[in-house]
């Protein structure tokens, strides 16, 4: 019988050979070494597979999957039918791992068996690997208020989260609607019905450049709105005005994005309106900002 891993490292692929060789190498040289790590190429058209090949050829525990591209969550959702690991962990192509970023994160499972994820502070990187002195916090996700309120702090990303397997399986597979907001809707999910514990240690790197998904704000605008409407069909909102006021977040955030990211102060203007209108107490927010 084969041997079952540890950890299931699922890194989906969409031409990314800048940066690629990196990212696997932040994975091989973790300190906990009982890892498979399954690598799916989603229909590159540069030179990923190539790369991808010579990386495969320099570890047993690296399998290569090549597919016709479909986007990241049908992507991931192909990694978790191939994982065999008790626990799994999805990592974007351009992201970094610290070398005990495992290791610190499967203590905090030993401590508690009742602990189902766990993810970790992250540190923003650019295109160059430089380190930036810009975070992102680590708090304990208890439940999906943490999540819709979009607090600074409570923001779990894929790379940097790591889960029971049995979890990911009871909370079902990544909605193939999205992509920008996919981790948003999947960490909603998971808190539905478990905490996602926060690591105060920085062990994941996110790195940021133009190619990032969050970069198309008309994306971004829709998954979002795309993402709170679905929890509200699934009753995530404990009440009417709660549910107000998260909506009136959202649309402050996507406001902001417009602003600054999008070149659109109209839009921009538009969304802080809509803000208004549906929580107005979120003004006080605005003039604190």
């Amino acid at each position: 019988m084969e041997k079952l891993s540890l950890v299931s490292v699922i890194i989906p692929t969409y031409n990314a050979q800048n940066y690629i060789a990196e990212t696997v190498k932040s994975v091989l040289q973790q300190s906990v070494e009982d890892i498979e790590i399954i690598i799916i190429n989603d229909g590159s058209t540069d030179e990923s597979r190539t790369v991808l090949e010579e990386l495969k050829n320099t570890d047993q525990r690296i399998s290569l999957i090549d597919k016709p591209n479909s986007g990241v969550c049908d992507t991931r959702n192909l990694g978790i039918k191939k994982a065999t690991g008790k626990y799994i962990t999805f990592l974007d192509a351009d992201d970094l791992w610290e070398k005990t970023f495992l290791e610190e994160c499967l203590k905090v499972f030993e401590v508690d068996q009742n602990i189902k994820a766990v993810y970790s502070k992250v540190q923003l990187i650019n295109e160059k690997s430089d380190k930036l002195d810009k975070y992102l916090e680590a708090n304990t996700i208890q439940s999906v208020k943490d999540v819709l309120e979009w607090k600074r702090g409570y923001v779990a990303s894929m790379g940097c989260t790591i889960y029971d397997i049995e979890i990911v399986k009871q909370v079902g597979e990544f909605d193939t609607n999205l992509s920008t907001a996919a981790d948003q809707d999947f960490h909603l999910r998971v808190a539905a019905i478990t905490p996602i514990v926060g690591l105060n240690k920085t062990l994941f790197y996110y790195r940021i450049h133009s190619n990032n998904m969050h970069a198309n704000i008309e994306v971004m605008e829709k998954d979002h709105i795309y993402v709170f409407e679905k929890a509200k069909k699934l009753n995530f909102y404990h009440s009417f005005w709660f549910q107000q006021k998260c909506f009136a977040r959202l649309y402050l955030t996507i406001a902001g994005s417009w602003w600054k990211d999008g070149k659109n102060k109209l839009r921009g203007v538009y969304f802080v309106l809509k803000s208004m209108m549906s929580y107005p107490l979120i003004v006080f927010k605005i003039f604190q900002n």
